[in-house]
């Protein structure tokens, strides 16, 4: 465990994050892949209405920011594990900053325009 150059709140919070993954993964693969009547012919639109329901858009922006924040966060912990200069940190940790909003924005914009054409509100 490297939590020196790291920092004790990216180690802990990328053990954290990645509970949080599995559990959040598990209950969409749960509730959207293998539901009962999965095969009955109007399960599409049932999915369809479920996915569109405020609830589980929230949910998913959660997901997905739990998401980028464990890969980027990943990404950074591999960074830290080499000896680079104070302005190479410091540009690395901005792009993979900006790199996520970006992310996040693009996924968040994706999941309402959706939600949004498909009647779910």
């Amino acid at each position: 465990m490297n939590t020196e150059k790291r920092g004790l709140w990216s180690w802990l919070l990328q053990r954290i994050t990645a509970l949080l993954l599995v559990i959040g993964m598990a209950v969409h693969f749960f509730v959207f892949h293998f539901s009962p009547g999965r095969y009955a012919s109007r399960y599409y639109e049932e999915i369809i209405h479920r996915f569109c329901t405020p609830g589980w858009i929230t949910f998913h922006i959660c997901l997905l920011a739990l998401v980028v924040f464990h890969g980027l966060n990943g990404l950074w912990g591999i960074f830290a594990d080499y000896c680079w200069s104070e302005r190479t940190v410091r540009f690395v940790k901005r792009a993979l900053w900006f790199t996520g909003l970006v992310l996040f924005g693009i996924g968040v914009y994706i999941l309402i325009w959706f939600a949004t054409t498909r009647d779910g509100f």
